[in-house]
């Protein structure tokens, strides 16, 4: 694996002979009293990979959580009040996705296109484009 240290990189997997296990993220035989990685730096690296919360089905699952809301509200008044909520947070985090992209450089009309509307109710929903303040470039006043 091209980011490996030289020293973790193999071929094949090797086994230990005595124990007949290797690292899971290297493939080296495991020392003794080690259960699953061979150093501190492969369990490391390997339980960051393992953290990965959002992915390609991330999306798709927070729908889901909100179909399954809107349900549950319409017999429980304490739900309402929580989708309620929900809806109140989806607009700010709504609202600060798009001051994003524009802070990234994102037009108006790239970022109706991906909202499904035009760039001018872009404009009327998130309000016009500001300027993004990237700090003081020699403006200093001289005293």
């Amino acid at each position: 694996m091209p980011g490996m240290p030289r020293a973790h990189r193999v071929q094949g997997v090797r086994r230990c002979a005595v124990t007949g296990r290797a690292c899971d993220r290297c493939g080296h035989p495991l020392p003794a009293r080690r259960r699953r990685f061979c150093s501190d730096l492969c369990r490391a690296r390997q339980q960051k990979a393992e953290r990965v919360a959002e992915n390609g089905d991330y999306a798709p699952y927070v729908v889901r959580l909100i179909d399954r809301m809107g349900k549950r509200a319409s017999d429980d008044l304490a739900a309402l009040g929580w989708l309620a909520g929900a809806v109140t947070h989806a607009r700010t985090a709504l609202a600060l996705a798009v001051d994003g992209c524009r802070a990234q450089g994102y037009s108006d009309a790239e970022i109706g296109a991906a909202l499904g509307i035009t760039r001018q109710a872009v404009g009327q929903r998130f309000g016009r484009k500001r300027e993004v303040y990237t700090g003081s470039a020699g403006t200093g006043a001289a005293g």
